[in-house]
């Protein structure tokens, strides 16, 4: 049996490399990051994804809302769709604007 190990140890093949392309998380972390800043003001930005990745900016004026809803629209060549808005969860004097994020 000691004869079959010596036997084996010899050449390792290293795992083949992983393609260049950037992981999911980087990507979620740029499309976060690109949105902290362009809505610099917003008091939060979140995803969430339950079947579908969506986008999500809290901000506290309600003035800011249209201004917010027209620029996610058209941020990143039509990248945001289904824009929506509504209360902020468990925060009751924030508005929150979310989309869904579309490849």
């Amino acid at each position: 049996m000691s004869t079959n190990a010596t036997q084996s140890a010899g050449q390792v093949e290293q795992f083949p490399k992983a393609p260049v392309d950037r992981t999911l998380s980087d990507q979620l972390r740029q499309l976060r990051d690109m949105l902290h800043s362009e809505f610099p003001d917003a008091e939060g930005v979140s995803l969430s994804f339950d079947g579908q990745l969506r986008a999500h900016i809290d901000i506290r004026k309600g003035e800011e809302i249209l201004c917010v809803e027209t620029k996610l629209s058209s941020l990143a060549g039509g990248k945001f769709s289904q824009v929506q808005r509504g209360p902020a969860p468990h925060h009751p004097f924030l508005h929150r604007i979310s989309a869904a994020v579309d490849r």
